[in-house]
This record gives C-alpha cells, structure tokens and sequence, in this order.
C-alpha cells in the first residue's frame, strides 16, 4: 500500500466541506413515493458504498446527506414494500419506472471532443429520444416523463406512467430494441403491391411497384425511415455532382454508373421548356418513390438500408443527422427492474456540478457548463495545483490554466478538483 498523499486527502476533504455547505443551504428534491425507494451512496473513499437504505421522512435524507457527505447519491427506480431490508429478496418489489440514460459512451466520436462538444451531443440525441420515440412512437406525455441532466456526462429520462411500473426485463429489452433498431424490417415502409395483373395461357402474371410509406399517416419506423431518405437527399442536393455520385457509389452494390443514374434521376431537369421538374422535387412534394426509375427506387432502398447500420455522426461528408434515425440509449439500465439512478438536485462526485431536473422546454436551451453549476459555488479566488496545462469552459468563459499554481473561481476549483484534475491549495 502507497503512502498517503497529503494533497489530495486535504483536496478531499475540501470538497467534502463545500458539498456539505450546499447540501445545508436546500432541500433536496424528493422522488416521488419517495418511501418506497431503496436509497444508495458511494463515498469519497475508493470502494465506499452504502445502500439498502430507506427513509420516511424529508429531514432524514436531508440529515443524512448533512452529516455523511456522500460523494454521489442514487435511489432505486422500484418501488418495494421494505426498501431498507438488507437483500432484493426481503424488499418485496412492488414496480419500477421505465428509465433511459444516454451519455457520451454511445456518442459515435466522442472520445475525440472537447467536454462542451460532447454534452453538446448527447443533448441533441436526449431530445430525440423524448421526441420521436418517447412522445412520438409510445404516446407518453409530458407530466409522466421527468428530464435529468446526470451532472456528469448525459442525460437521463424517468418514465413515471403507471402502465410501465409491472414491466420486467424482457418487456424493457423490447422496448430498447425498437429504439435502436434491433431487428428492424424495411419491408414495412418500402413494399412491392401488385398493380397490374394478367392471365396469360393459364398462367397468372403480375406486375409489383415498390411503394413507400406515407409519412403523413404512417407512424413508427415507417414514418422515420420515409423522413430519413427524404433528409438523404436534401443533403446531396446542395454537393457538387462528383461529390454526391462517390457518396452513392460508396454502397455495396451500387456501380458508379448507376450512382451517377440515381443523381440525374435525382436532381437533373427533365423539363426542357416551363417550369423545373426534378426527381427530388416530386419526392419532396409527392412522398412518393415512384416518381424514381424502378432501378433507381432499388438503389436508393439499397442505401437506405444500408445507412441504418452506419453508428456515426456523418459518412463521407455527409452528416448523418435525420438520415439515420434510430435512437440510443444504455440497455442494461434500460432493462434492470430495480436499478439504482441518480437523485435529482443532489451532486456528483466527480465534476461538482449538480444534477438537474429538466422540462422539456428547458432542454433546447440547457447548457450544463453554465446551467449545472449551483448557486452555492461562488466566484471567490482558490488556488489550485495542476499537474499540466488545461483549458475549460466554464459559465460562458474559457479558461487557459498553466501547469503549477493557478488562482481560479470556486465554481471552477471544485471542477477540477472533483474530477481530479488539480489539488487545492489551502491556505495557511
């Protein structure tokens, strides 16, 4: 065992002492049947938990969290008739809310952005996890779905309806299958009817035309892919010609020649006096794939079928937002009947910020860099050790921090020091 390092056990139990000053100065903000939680903690020694903990009353957290200062508090998403009893067996589960957590672990390319890019992004695939699967695709509306910013890295949403609290496990999986497109089956949005039909020495033939879903009454994966290819080529109309056929040709299967046939059938005018008519005018305007060539309905099916596999933010120039619209979120979460989350309005350990229920409306302008950090953090002066060099975004300002001693707001000093990228230096 190493010696102890007196500069971080002194930066510690700084920290302790500034999240014991905020936990004193507000209540706390208690899940509802708030009783029935299981409560758990982890504190600000390596492998120090605490769970199996209930409380009846507000004062008791509140008391708790005052005098044991955790470094990061959960609750449970069940609900049990004992939730202090010492195993899951003896609690007695009576339901669970249905809980989504996206953070940076699912962001395609997160690991090279900055931490303001990177919330930044999680934040826009949160928004579309509420918006067109939550609201759009399950029905759920605003009282029964609870916003979260995690005060780390993402997001989580709360499903407080009572019609998902008798879910299990299986249930959650396939619910988290359709968000993500496991299993998905492009022969419900492009099919092939027969439309003309003909006996011919006894025998019958017919003839099939792919027609694509109608986004203005289908819902569902329907309605997304229909969405996605119509944003597809929006994206392509603005690219010069060669960019565009390389992109198209880039598709297994798909010949340049036949990249080069699908952008003509796309975007050249096929009016050669009046007004313009265009292949992805008739698309945008009709909703209708049938306005292409036959071969070139099949390529673009091709393609866009292939585009639901590709995990990135954009693919040969092109950005991938609206084209590929399956969603994201953490499974094992997502699925756990008795997982332990994050407490709204309490702290997390590792950045200092605070985790924050949301609105809905509040999201589109929500920016936790600015927004997550509490009122109890003030701009006084701290001084602070970095190891090396740092820049940080903070409250709308940057900071460019050399290595050594570094005189910085508290906001910014219990950033840093929680998520030990420097040591307070105390004074005296």
């Amino acid at each position: 065992m190493g010696e102890p390092d007196p500069s971080k056990e002194a930066t510690v139990a700084w920290l302790r002492d500034q999240f014991r000053r905020h936990y004193a100065s507000r209540k706390p903000t208690l899940p509802d049947r708030f009783g029935r939680r299981e409560f758990g903690f982890m504190f600000w020694s390596p492998g120090m938990v605490q769970r199996h903990i209930g409380f009846s009353r507000e004062d008791q957290l509140r008391g708790f969290l005052q005098t044991r200062v955790p470094a990061h508090v959960y609750y449970s998403s069940a609900y049990y008739e004992k939730p202090d009893a010492p195993t899951m067996e003896e609690k007695g589960w009576l339901g669970a809310d249905l809980i989504f957590d996206l953070d940076a672990d699912h962001i395609p390319g997160a690991n090279k952005m900055s931490y303001s890019e990177m919330l930044e992004a999680v934040r826009l695939r949160i928004t579309q996890l509420y918006d067109e699967f939550l609201v759009e695709d399950f029905g759920f509306g605003g009282d029964e779905l609870r916003l979260v910013f995690s005060g780390g890295r993402g997001y989580h949403i709360h499903v407080a309806d009572e019609a998902v609290w008798s879910l299990g496990s299986h249930e959650r999986r396939e619910i988290v299958d359709w968000i993500t497109a496991k299993g998905l089956d492009l022969g419900t949005v492009f099919k092939e009817p027969v439309f003309d039909a003909r006996e011919f020495k006894g025998r019958l033939y017919a003839k099939r035309q792919v027609v694509m879903a109608d986004p203005t009454k289908d819902v569902g994966w329907p309605r997304k892919i229909v969405r996605g290819l119509i944003q597809l080529a929006r994206q392509l109309e603005p690219m010069d010609r060669e960019s565009a056929v390389g992109f198209l040709a880039s598709f297994e299967g798909v010949e340049r020649k036949e990249a080069e046939g699908l952008w003509e059938n796309l975007f050249a005018n096929r009016s050669k006096s009046g007004p313009r008519i265009r292949g992805i005018d008739r698309l945008i305007e009709t909703r209708k794939i049938e306005t292409l060539s036959d071969r070139n309905v099949k390529l673009i099916v091709a393609i866009v079928s292939q585009l639901q596999h590709v995990r990135l933010n954009e693919y040969r120039g092109v950005p991938l937002g609206g084209i590929t619209p399956r969603g994201e979120t953490d499974e094992p979460v997502t699925s756990d009947i008795k997982r332990l989350i994050r407490m709204p309005s309490s702290l997390h350990g590792k950045t200092g910020f605070q985790v924050v229920p949301l609105t809905r409306d509040q999201l589109d302008g929500f920016r936790p860099l600015r927004d997550a950090i509490p009122a109890t953090w003030t701009d006084e002066p701290v001084q602070v050790r970095l190891a090396s060099g740092i820049t940080s975004e903070m409250k709308d300002e940057t900071f460019k921090l050399a290595p050594g001693l570094n005189d910085v707001p508290q906001y910014l000093a219990i950033f840093l020091a929680a998520s030990r990228k420097a040591s307070v230096v105390q004074e005296g």
